[in-house]
């Protein structure tokens, strides 16, 4: 039996023939599941969470004492929500799987309320990470000199986000409240939310600056390490920066990064086909034997990152605490090894 390739531009086609306000789970996956990579999935992560510790306590929740994992296992962090925000886009909030998923981070919250209480009681913070992820493509384009999503994407992204409100809770079971009344109202709110007063905090900075070195030396070679921390740090929201008190990049090199990156998705979306697969069912479908390599691979960048994190220039202050428990952890998975 033939087993027929989709079309050149197929994604469009389909969407075009489906309906936002029933079909949205299907658009919203269409729109966002397709085409992704490690690489790709990496940048994203890189781009959206340190957006969402620009508070004193959801840094404090992440970095802890010791770094958490975004220092001592930096790749299984990014492998553990990439994988997870995957799971939810690809199969939807009415899926089982998707539930599933959200109910282990509902738990693991409660879990981690009992060692810092109050910390994940702030409804705010769920809402706006909803929020951002509903339009951060969106808003990502129009940085890149591109048009934004159409409106059947707005309308499904904006249906299905909502959908998903409902499946989290804030510490103690506690039901989200506050989701915006519309496409128009998420945008607001992230940009309400956004240009409040953020003093920032130390672990914040921490996560920021680790989440960005981390980018760079997975996937760059250390001649262009600089080039890796320059381009999520390019494409990051100035407020995010400012409340990590991250130095943005040259305003040449900003303004290049920029540029190129539009230039590359407009390229992509003008004269390449449309991807014919999805990344997650391509992680899924991995053999045994693959994912065992995968696992591997990851483990040994995590044993790698940590101090090369540690010494970075600026990691080195006396009398943080913060970075003496850095220095501490390092030392801890040297021994491991």
């Amino acid at each position: 039996m033939t087993t027929l390739k989709p079309s050149y531009r197929w994604i469009q086609k389909r969407i075009e023939t489906l309906d936002p306000y029933k079909d949205y789970e299907e658009i919203y996956r269409l729109s966002v599941s397709y085409g992704g990579n490690d690489f790709i999935n990496n940048l994203i992560y890189t781009l959206i969470f340190p957006n969402f510790v620009v508070t004193e306590h959801g840094a404090r929740v992440v970095w802890r004492e010791d770094g958490g994992k975004v220092f001592a296992a930096a790749t299984g962090r990014v492998e553990q929500t990439a994988t997870a925000n995957d799971t939810w886009w690809y199969y939807g909030p009415s899926d089982p799987r998707t539930q599933k998923s959200v109910e282990k981070i509902n738990k693991l919250h409660e879990s981690w309320a009992k060692q810092y209480p109050g910390d994940f009681s702030h409804n705010d913070d769920y809402i706006y990470t909803l929020a951002f992820s509903a339009v951060f493509m969106h808003r990502l384009r129009l940085r890149l000199g591109l048009c934004g999503v159409s409106e059947k994407i707005k309308i499904a992204s904006y249906i299905f986000m909502s959908d998903m409100v409902k499946l989290f809770y804030a510490e103690g079971r506690v039901p989200l409240t506050d989701w915006p009344n519309s496409w128009d109202g998420l945008i607001k709110y992230c940009e309400d939310f956004e240009n409040q007063p953020r003093p920032g905090s130390e672990q914040g900075h921490l996560i920021a600056s680790a989440i960005y070195e981390h980018f760079a030396f997975r996937w760059f070679p250390p001649p262009m390490r600089w080039l890796g921390r320059a381009i999520p740090i390019s494409l990051t929201l100035p407020s995010t920066l400012a409340a990590h008190k991250v130095t943005p990049p040259n305003p040449l090199l900003k303004a290049i990064i920029l540029f190129a990156f539009g230039w590359l998705i407009w390229v992509m979306e003008t004269l390449g086909p449309d991807p014919q697969s999805a990344f997650l069912p391509e992680l899924e479908q991995m053999s045994k034997t693959q994912q065992t390599e995968r696992a591997k691979e990851h483990k040994q960048l995590d044993r790698a990152f940590p101090s090369y994190f540690a010494a970075r220039p600026g990691n080195q202050s006396i009398g943080c605490p913060f970075r003496s428990n850095m220095k501490l952890q390092t030392s801890k998975v040297v021994e491991m090894e």
